[in-house]
């Protein structure tokens, strides 16, 4: 009887890598299930079947790896959207369909992790600076997709402000889904992607906000002082 075939053994580049994405996958779950204030190393790492050991061996520092956890959650959005605009039918691949597109991935469970990072940076410096350097990458990554799918309007001066300003309402109206007005940021996307269908049927440069005219002051006129000379009607002057 033949005995069966053992199961090749790993390399060691091979167990690195399941180790490395372990520990991220780990991450991600536990910051969408516990939140950036109720997950430990401990628990990231009991959930990854992994030693502390091997936790410090891939990441210096618990910033270092929650870091490398929202690059991971970044990058895994932007392969999703690429495979999902792509599957789209050219006619249907407008700036208002990449909205709703977008809307999916951020409305999701993963991208939740990353909320859950940006809040937290603003209170812990080390945390910011990996987080900033990560959404840096992220953001020339996306600057690269907005102007292969959409050269027209990436070849516009403003043409990354209007990418940011997108990411900002998906952003906030994530955050506000997730505080239990759904309703109120479906209306808020609703919006963001009639703007783009505008902007796809008539592009137009941004303008730069004018500052607003001065104001007067209001209220009631200020009173004469008593000694003034009250003026004399025409035909009344004085001898």
């Amino acid at each position: 009887m033949a005995r069966p075939s053992a199961t090749p053994r790993r390399t060691q580049a091979e167990r690195r890598a399941h180790t490395h994405n372990a520990l991220l996958d780990a991450t991600v779950d536990c910051l969408v299930e516990r939140g950036y204030s109720n997950t430990s190393t401990n628990d990231i790492i009991k959930l990854a079947g992994v030693s502390r050991g091997a936790l410090l061996h891939h990441f210096a520092s618990k910033a270092e790896l929650l870091g490398a956890a929202a690059e991971r959650v970044f990058e895994q959005c932007e392969m999703t959207f690429r495979e999902s605009f792509a599957a789209l039918a050219v006619e249907d691949r407008t700036l208002e369909r990449a909205v709703a597109e977008l809307w999916t991935i951020f409305s999701s469970a993963p991208y939740d992790a990353a909320l859950e990072l940006s809040v937290a940076s603003r209170t812990d410096p080390e945390l910011r600076g990996v987080l900033v350097a990560v959404l840096e990458r992220f953001e020339r990554s996306v600057a690269a997709d907005f102007g292969m799918l959409f050269p027209a309007t990436a070849a516009m001066p403003d043409s990354m402000a209007i990418v940011r300003f997108a990411f900002a309402v998906l952003d906030g109206a994530a955050l506000s889904a997730d505080l239990g007005f759904a309703a109120s940021a479906e209306e808020t996307v609703a919006i963001l992607r009639g703007l783009a269908a505008i902007h796809l049927d008539n592009p137009q440069p941004l303008q730069p906000l004018q500052p607003p005219p001065p104001v007067e002051p209001s209220g009631p006129a200020a009173p004469e002082p008593e000694d003034a000379v009250a003026p004399v009607p025409a035909g009344k002057e004085l001898a």
